[in-house]
């Protein structure tokens, strides 16, 4: 699956589970599929807000030498070794944008 949000970085590793990108300055980053599901449905309810949520994205990769974008900082997918974790909310929050990533099942068997 290609990551198009991230074409403007290097792929340096495509692992069957989480993609690793290399930024222009050496800093390297990876992003679980969780993660960019949660991008996504951010995207698709808010285009709007795409750009301003990349940017605050590429500021993190840009300052820190090894991040890992992940669904759940106590339960990475991966052992990480030397990265900073960072979940979604750690990017909206930062861009002040305010969205509650929560799929509705049916109202059936309340």
């Amino acid at each position: 699956m290609n990551y198009e949000e991230f074409s403007s970085y290097k792929e340096i590793s495509d692992s069957k589970f989480v993609k690793k990108f290399k930024v222009d300055n050496g800093n390297i980053f990876f992003v679980e599929p969780a993660f960019y599901t949660q991008m996504i449905g951010l995207f698709e309810r808010y285009p709007e807000e795409k750009e301003k949520f990349m940017s605050q994205l590429d500021k993190v990769v840009r300052f820190n030498k090894e991040v890992a974008f992940v669904y759940d900082f106590e339960n990475p997918f991966l052992d990480y070794k030397e990265a900073i974790l960072r979940e979604f909310v750690d990017i909206t929050d930062a861009c002040k944008i305010f969205y509650e990533d929560k799929s509705r099942g049916s109202d059936y068997g309340d």
